[in-house]
């Protein structure tokens, strides 16, 4: 609530500013880093119900009185600024500072209205699933019961588990929380979204949230399919499938039953991708070979069979083919250029 060079006001924070009927808020404020005189003003949305106090010993209240009856429902905002004042009988040269605080404001539903957020965690295989959905009361009404249910879905939309949240009642903008536990055995390592609808009292509001069960595994994302004769450059991205580390992560590569490459071991963090790499010495002639990568990790291992395609690097005539035909192009662009900008000089002087 400062300029970089000096003048501040110093307060609480007041922002986001909920409007509740026949409510009154009190901010005090206090100037600091000036030596001139400050001029305080109010801009924007709803400053009717809004004053400042007359400034005392540096130090002024902002007051906010909000109506029995509300404005619209909705999202405002307005701001106080303060502004530096010269004093004309020391004129000079020099800069005067502001400051503009600017303050939202939420205008609440006459009615009920609620806000529904969640978020499973990634979890490691039996490991207890907590699910807690967090909501919160954005009308002036109260709410008599409050009920959840949350259903969880596999990548193939079927459901794999359900479970019904145990009912409360909430006041008017207020919030709480509906908890509850997938048991550790429902749900196998995969990938998963879950969907909470919440009632209250007759309505409903839905959210969602994807999450994954892992466990200690490396799975092969993607790798170099296609290398050249002779030596080729080989990438393997690889990712830990589950929330703990896996130290030591490395992958041995085979071409038709010749095993060519051993990568560098690398660390991987919880949920972490990485990429192993090595150089093949590929003596083969071009074409399609099976193979396999076997991948290692913190003392387990598998092997993802794999096809490879061996081609022939460009060679150099195919290179200077490349640069020569660039060449050309520019040069041909040149004469081009060039017989365009005669013709335009020429035609300019017959007239």
């Amino acid at each position: 609530m400062s300029s970089v060079y000096g003048l501040s006001l110093q307060g609480n924070h007041l922002s986001p500013i909920i409007f509740e009927p026949g409510k009154k808020i009190v901010n005090h404020y206090a100037i600091s880093d000036t030596d001139k005189e400050v001029k305080l003003s109010l801009g924007g949305d709803l400053i009717e119900y809004v004053t400042i106090t007359e400034v005392e010993n540096n130090q002024f209240d902002l007051i906010i009185e909000v109506p029995e009856t509300l404005p619209e429902p909705g999202s405002y905002s307005f701001s106080l600024q303060a502004n530096e004042i010269g004093n004309p009988k020391k004129p000079g040269v020099g800069s005067l500072l502001s400051v503009n605080l600017r303050f939202l404001v939420e205008v609440p539903p006459h009615g009920k209205a609620i806000s529904v957020s969640f978020d499973i965690p990634d979890l490691n295989e039996h490991e207890p699933i907590p699910i807690s959905v967090n909501i919160v009361s954005k009308g002036l009404e109260n709410i008599n019961l409050l009920t959840g249910k949350v259903t969880v879905y596999d990548q193939e939309n079927l459901s794999v588990a359900s479970l019904n949240l145990k009912g409360k009642p909430l006041l008017a903008l207020a919030s709480t929380t509906l908890s509850a536990n997938i048991p550790a055995d429902k749900l196998s390592p995969a990938r998963y979204w879950a969907k909470a609808v919440v009632n209250y009292d007759g309505e409903e509001k839905i959210a969602q949230d994807a999450f994954k069960i892992g466990n200690l595994d490396l799975i092969l994302v993607n790798y170099t399919s296609q290398l050249e004769t002779e030596f080729g450059e080989f990438n393997a991205l690889v990712e830990n499938n589950w929330g703990n580390p896996i130290q030591i992560a490395y992958a041995t590569v085979s071409i038709a039953g010749n095993e060519l490459l051993t990568t560098p071991t690398i660390f991987l963090g919880p949920w972490q991708k990485g990429e192993l790499e090595g150089i093949l010495k590929t003596d083969f002639v071009p074409g399609n070979y099976s193979g396999s990568i076997k991948l290692f990790y913190d003392g387990l291992s598998k092997t993802e069979e794999v096809i490879f395609t061996i081609v022939e690097p460009p060679t150099e005539v195919q290179e200077i083919s490349v640069n020569l035909l660039i060449v050309i192009s520019v040069i041909l662009l040149l004469i081009i250029s060039f017989t365009i900008l005669f013709y335009l000089i020429k035609h300019k002087k017959n007239k």
